[in-house]
């Protein structure tokens, strides 16, 4: 025959404990959320950088190599 565990003291849904570890597992995840926005913008800024540069850098690559022509 099985027993029931004992349980001991009441386990409510408003325990003030789970009610803080709620909370701070959902500011962690807002914190986080907004880690990862910040770090996706850095990144944008930087991809959008690297390739106005690598533009840049072509069309003077270009224009040397027409000059060198002439």
């Amino acid at each position: 025959m099985l027993s029931q565990p004992k349980v001991e003291g009441p386990m409510t849904s408003d325990d003030s404990g789970a009610q803080d570890r709620r909370e701070t597992k959902a500011a962690k995840h807002l914190e986080r959320d907004r880690q990862y926005g910040e770090a996706r913008a850095d990144h944008a800024t930087a991809q959008q950088a690297i390739e106005e540069k690598t533009a840049r850098l072509k069309a003077l690559r270009l224009a040397k190599k027409k000059a060198d022509q002439a």
